[in-house]
């Protein structure tokens, strides 16, 4: 039986590739590999710094190609950043759908986030780089959408540690705030990765795992037969 959480991701994948289809001119696969090396472009400079001519050019395309599939910057822009999300609430989408384990599942969504790296990291950039800029003249349109993204997140985080806690797995108070302040150390992995002498994300997630079995006093999953992993143990 699907869980609400894997209910609630399907739902808002279905409202994502809806959403991004709409920017569409003309839908294809070539306007996937597009929106790959956009979403680069606009990782890397401000939105007001990226042109059609400079995605083109990384792409070593005309840019007459990229107008084919779409309308404008604005519509590039938004549709980037919905095939991140689109790519990253199917992935995650996945996960919760493989694992019945709470333990296993939250140790892959931990992995996963190591796994989708470049794409998240293009994400977080683009939302630490835009964020309360002077940008007026785009839509809000894409906001609604990164924070249905991390509602999603707390939600799945939040109903797999409830579970565990009901299985006798792990101790936590109050699972809506464990998963908020794991969403929050996710997001705090990928900004500092941006900083000079910040972690490397594997190394940091990799303790962020560490502390969070520690929270939640979890020492093994008796239906899997597996023990946490400790800093010792690796």
């Amino acid at each position: 039986m699907e869980s609400a959480a894997l209910i609630h991701l399907e739902d808002r994948v279905k409202s994502v590739k809806r959403a991004k289809t709409r920017f569409y001119r003309n839908p294809g696969v070539r306007a996937e590999s597009l929106l790959e090396a956009a979403l680069e472009c606009f990782a890397e400079e401000d939105y007001e710094s990226v042109t059609i001519p400079l995605i083109a050019k990384k792409l070593g395309v005309a840019h007459s190609l990229i107008y084919y599939y779409f309308k404008n910057k604005d519509s590039l822009y938004q549709s980037s950043v919905l095939h991140a999300l689109d790519r990253l609430m199917t992935n995650y989408g996945e996960v919760v759908a493989r694992h019945e384990s709470p333990a296993e599942l939250l140790s892959a969504y931990l992995d996963l986030n190591v796994e989708m790296s470049e794409t998240l990291r293009s994400l977080v950039r683009i939302m630490f780089v835009n964020a309360g800029g002077a940008r007026d003249s785009g839509p809000k349109f894409i906001d609604s959408f990164v924070e249905d993204f991390y509602e999603s997140e707390k939600k799945v985080l939040a109903d797999c540690i409830r579970t565990g806690v009901e299985v006798g797995i792990f101790s936590c108070p109050d699972p809506d705030e464990m998963a908020a302040f794991i969403s929050r150390n996710i997001d705090g992995i990928y900004f500092g990765s941006f900083m000079p002498h910040g972690a490397p994300i594997p190394a940091a997630m990799r303790y962020l795992k560490e502390v969070v079995w520690g929270l939640l006093h979890y020492a093994g999953d008796p239906s899997t037969g597996k023990t946490s992993t400790t800093r010792s143990g690796r």
